[in-house]
């Protein structure tokens, strides 16, 4: 199955190639994981504060368009203004915490969006069968992503047809009846969809397997170099 038939999972770039995107998926997956346990593990100010800084320095090597950085940031901070309406009161160090809280979740989003946002999903998941995770797993991961956006466009049907028989949302137990024939509606369109697939693909010599026509990244002279540069800074701010 060829990948660019998957909905789009990367951001849209200011030039035409950027560092990130020549790294090898499985490279870039252990940095996200490396990551993810500094700002898990590192509660002093000054760690994490150097990690938002290499977070930004990520944006800036992968390059993102800053307008789809902006919508990042804004959906994401809409939910930490009602954190710092709430928590700076809950306690003595209520302001210290939403800060710390809000510095490690902006570097997170940044560092994943420079991170995996350079990657498409051929490439995420051929990175993943290369650090050695369970076909099975990769599969299950492939066809989440694959059928997450069918599985919504066949609720939205399904609710547009019962707005056209003039059903109107309300708290009575009608309105909970109306809901529970949706969701066993969308249990049986997808059981019976899943069949269809797979027999399409039974008939199409699956294997259990995937194997993407895209070949996986091709690094230039210097990008290991670089790239063990960010292993090394990162590895950096334990020393804060």
């Amino acid at each position: 199955m060829h990948s660019n038939n998957l909905p789009s999972l990367t951001y849209d770039f200011n030039s035409s190639e950027s560092f990130l995107t020549r790294i090898p998926a499985s490279a870039k997956i252990m940095l996200v994981l490396a990551f993810a346990l500094c700002i898990a593990l590192l509660s002093s100010v000054s760690a994490q504060l150097f990690l938002l800084g290499y977070s930004f320095m990520l944006i800036f090597l992968a390059k993102i368009q800053l307008r789809a950085l902006i919508k990042r940031v804004l959906s994401l901070d809409g939910f930490l203004i009602f954190l710092w309406l709430t928590l700076p009161f809950s306690g003595p160090h209520g302001v210290e915490l939403a800060l710390s809280i809000t510095i490690r979740t902006h570097a997170a989003v940044f560092a994943f969006m420079a991170l995996l946002g350079t990657t498409s999903i051929g490439e995420l998941l051929y990175g993943l069968r290369a650090l050695a995770i369970p076909q099975k797993l990769v599969l299950l991961l492939h066809f989440t992503y694959r059928y997450a956006r069918v599985f919504v466009e066949e609720a939205e049907k399904i609710y547009t047809s019962m707005t056209l028989r003039m059903f109107h949302p309300s708290l009575s137990l009608g309105t909970l009846r109306s809901y529970g024939n949706l969701i066993g509606m969308l249990l049986v369109r997808s059981i019976l969809r899943s069949e269809r697939v797979a027999h399409a693909m039974e008939l199409r010599g699956f294997d259990g397997s995937f194997h993407f026509l895209e070949s996986p990244a091709s690094p230039k002279e210097g990008d290991n170099f670089r790239l063990g540069v960010l292993y090394i800074l990162l590895a950096g701010c334990f020393i804060l």
